[in-house]
């Protein structure tokens, strides 16, 4: 067992109510959390790496484990430290212990010492830099990482996701096309079906993720993320049966997927089964405490009229945002967002979006988090120009739009609130737990059609 795994252990709570500490969420935002790296050439292509030992378990956790052992037998291997840095990163993701990422960071310390001329290290240290949102990092990791192999898909994933998180959109789909070119395959269709969402195509976005499903990978982490990501798509169009079943089969591969499960509850309160959703979002924060899952749960407990629980996880969020911040992650766009819903000081929402917009002006979550804040500090005025930069690709993400509806609406201008309520109700007002009779109440005074979900 790692120190990681451990020291993750020792600190849940006893209580089962409590959650205990994604992606992200989550760690990286814009794609697949961190895929398998393997050594390349200075041509980009694969080149052999030591076969990983027989019968070994293909989840993160359990990659682990070989990883340690194979340094700890040969601690002179910069390849294996390359890949427990990953491995690290990955399992950072899943359970939300912010210990992997010092673990993370050592790792890719010895990697580097042994082989300082290895690009690939690189690939890695960016994955990292993404999980902890030091997004200018992961652009310039990204840019030495692709001059040296600028055919290798991995090192171009990583200046994907950074250009992505920096609002460099048109740059992201450039790079994205030379990582297409290099190697069509999961990671690369993930990410076309996440910009595609991004810019307003949401059919689009779900063909790609099929794309990526079908695609498949040798891991089944990695095949059931994809699985999961495309669950997300189903159901923001309103297909809860289909995304569902994408769940239950994500499921099936990895089970206990965090993600997955989460996804799951999503439905069962989209379905009105808020009490079933509750229990998996328990059990999912007893065993990883993540931030989706922290928020979800004090959705759940406003809309089920637990007031004191709300407080609590409330709290419990802040705590884990400090640990977080501790380890080096930047959670300010996140923490934003959650202070302008439960937080009772409207203004330090506002300081909270308004460095993660002056961080990533050009990133539309950014934007958005500023927009709404300024919105729940009662300054609607002032959120307007925050939340037409937030939607100008056109995003085919509900609550953007159902955020820039409220923003319009609060302004008087009923028409362009119109326009953003509709395009935030494709799948119907359950998008959000917190806010769907909010948004129901809107349509009904805009005189918009509510969609059924299937």
């Amino acid at each position: 067992m790692s120190s990681a795994s451990a020291s993750a252990r020792a600190r849940q709570p006893a209580r089962r109510r409590l959650p205990v500490w994604s992606v992200a969420a989550l760690a990286v935002v814009g794609g697949l959390a961190i895929g398998r790296f393997v050594t390349a050439g200075n041509d980009g292509t694969p080149a052999s790496s030591p076969a990983p030992p027989a019968g070994a378990p293909e989840g993160p956790a359990d990659e682990i484990g070989a990883l340690e052992a194979a340094v700890a037998t040969n601690p002179e291997d910069a390849s294996s430290w390359r890949q427990l840095g990953s491995a690290y990163v990955r399992q950072a993701i899943e359970t939300g212990d912010p210990a992997f990422y010092g673990l993370a960071e050592r790792a890719f310390a010895e990697a580097t010492e042994l082989a300082p001329d290895d690009p690939t290290i690189l690939v890695g240290r960016g994955a990292l830099a993404l999980s902890l949102h030091q997004f200018d990092e992961a652009e310039l990791l990204g840019q030495k990482a692709t001059a040296a192999l600028p055919s290798n898909a991995d090192a171009l994933g990583v200046l994907v996701d950074a250009q992505v998180e920096l609002g460099q959109y048109e740059a992201a789909a450039e790079t994205l096309q030379a990582m297409l070119d290099a190697r069509p395959g999961l990671p690369a269709l993930s990410r076309a079906s996440y910009l595609r969402e991004l810019n307003g195509d949401l059919d689009g976005a779900i063909e790609a993720m099929r794309r990526a499903v079908v695609a498949g990978t040798s891991s089944p982490f990695d095949r059931a993320t994809v699985t999961t990501l495309l669950g997300d798509l189903l159901r923001t169009e309103g297909d809860l049966d289909g995304a569902l079943a994408n769940y239950d089969e994500a499921l099936e591969l990895v089970p206990g997927l965090t993600l997955a499960e989460l996804g799951r509850a999503e439905v069962l309160a989209a379905q009105g089964q808020h009490e079933a959703a509750l229990e998996i979002v328990e059990e999912v924060v007893a065993r990883f405490p993540v931030p989706t899952a922290l928020t979800l749960l004090a959705d759940l407990q406003h809309v089920t009229g637990d007031l004191a629980g709300e407080a609590e996880t409330a709290e419990l969020y802040r705590v884990t945002a400090t640990l977080q911040e501790d380890a080096g992650q930047i959670v300010d766009l996140e923490a934003g967002l959650f202070e302008a819903d439960l937080g009772d000081d409207p203004q330090r929402a506002v300081e909270l979006a308004q460095l993660a917009y002056d961080a990533r002006p050009e990133n539309v979550f950014a934007a958005d988090a500023l927009a709404w804040a300024l919105l729940q500090a009662g300054d609607p005025e002032a959120a307007v120009p925050f939340a037409e930069q937030a939607v100008r690709l056109g995003s085919a993400i509900p609550f953007l739009q159902y955020h820039a509806a409220e923003v319009f609406a609060a302004v008087g201008d009923d028409e362009r609130a119109t326009e953003h309520l509709e395009q935030a109700l494709v799948g119907g007002p359950a998008f959000s737990i917190r806010y769907e009779e909010a948004a129901a109440a809107l349509a009904e005074r805009l005189g918009v059609s509510v969609p059924e979900f299937s």
